[in-house]
């Protein structure tokens, strides 16, 4: 068993991990960080660890379809600058998934970001491949009801279920019109929901309550997105 799941409950991020993320976001180079890696692994990385370990546990015991691994489930804190006008080298944020399996790259997980003032929760399918975005299309363009009752339900329990990116047209290869019911969502390119997480929360031991209660309110989404994930059949309305 891997040594890093014998990890004590979450313990908050502390202040210190929160300053550390606001000033590295004023000194965002490699001199300014290594000196101070140990505190980024100590304040930040450490608890998101205990973190994951927790919810893991803690989503098993609930039957709920979700775990991480504390030593792969966390995102590096180094940004890929090669393509980018912006080459400041660190991310200034930490991130981590949870998925079914575990993999973090495995289609549809919720999503933790902890960065002072812009912390939040996310579940869903960002930017899905386009085979998985047509079966998206497909199944709703078949069954509005079906992904409408689901956002209804997301927004009922307080999560923000609203793509930065959308189409301005209806898809190609859609049959459907501008009256569609769910003509809205059919122009979506990511199917993602969202809670915030204020400063205080992240420091209270009790986050990572607040973080399964989002995975279980987040999880019909998911579910949906998992059933289109099998092989593509047409789909027949009289079902």
């Amino acid at each position: 068993m891997n040594p890093l799941f014998d990890l004590p409950p979450f313990p908050g991020f502390r202040e210190d991990g929160l300053q550390f993320m606001r000033d590295l976001k004023r000194n965002n180079e490699r001199d300014w960080f290594k000196p101070r890696k140990s505190t980024y692994d100590d304040e930040l990385v450490w608890p998101m660890q205990c973190l994951i370990v927790q919810l893991t546990r803690e989503a098993s015991a609930s039957k709920l379809p979700y775990q991480g691994d504390p030593g792969s489930s966390i995102f590096r804190i180094y940004r890929d600058t090669r393509f980018s006008k912006n080459k400041h080298p660190y991310k200034t944020h930490i991130g981590a998934v949870l998925t079914r399996t575990g993999d973090r790259k495995e289609p549809g997980g919720v999503y933790i970001h902890v960065e002072p003032g812009g912390s939040f929760i996310a579940g869903g399918f960002w930017n899905p491949e386009r085979d998985l975005l047509l079966r998206f299309r497909q199944r709703m363009a078949a069954f509005p009801e079906e992904f409408i009752g689901i956002v209804d339900d997301l927004r009922s329990k307080g999560l923000h279920a609203e793509p930065e990116e959308k189409l301005k047209r209806m898809p190609r290869g859609i049959d459907a019109t501008e009256d569609h019911p769910a003509a809205v969502y059919l122009k979506w390119k990511s199917f993602v929901a969202s809670r915030s997480v204020t400063d205080d929360e992240l420091q209270d031991p009790a986050f990572a309550e607040t973080v399964l209660t989002t995975m279980r309110d987040m999880l019909p989404l998911l579910e949906y997105g998992w059933m289109l994930e099998g092989p593509s059949e047409p789909f027949d309305e009289q079902q």
